[in-house]
């Protein structure tokens, strides 16, 4: 048997924000349908999940995270995932290589110019000339 719907309440300002959401010809499909979701509940009605277009557990659960975390709970959380290789200091040494004319013999800047050696010794397939064994 499934158990009867959460309740959700709205303020006056959650509400403006939710319907400014769904008029906004930018809003992102995945958020216009949680602020449609939110909007059907706060007005009493059953929500289908035809009607938006969702998985019933899926109208469960924003009904749920607006109920016990307001509109911060209609955002994405962050996902995990891989962090990323280079630095903020990597893109600025790059950068600052970039601006510089490329080594003589040089037309333009490669990959492996642009590496320091440690990393190019890592790369397969890829050498810098400081890499070289005499």
């Amino acid at each position: 048997m499934i158990s009867d719907a959460r309740e959700v309440h709205l303020s006056r300002n959650d509400r403006k924000v939710l319907e400014a959401c769904c008029r906004s010809p930018v809003t992102l499909p995945r958020a216009l349908k949680r602020a449609w979701i939110v909007l059907l509940a706060a007005a009493g009605r059953r929500t289908r999940s035809k009607e938006v277009g969702v998985q019933p557990r899926i109208v469960s659960l924003w009904r749920h995270r607006y109920a016990d975390h307001g509109l911060e709970g209609l955002k994405d959380k962050s996902r995990p995932g891989k962090q990323p290789i280079y630095t903020k200091a990597t893109d600025k040494r790059i950068l600052k290589l970039l601006d510089k004319p490329p080594p003589e013999g040089f037309a333009r800047w490669t990959g492996p110019l642009l590496a320091p050696p440690y990393h190019s010794a890592l790369i397969p397939g890829t050498r810098s000339k400081q890499c070289e064994s005499p």
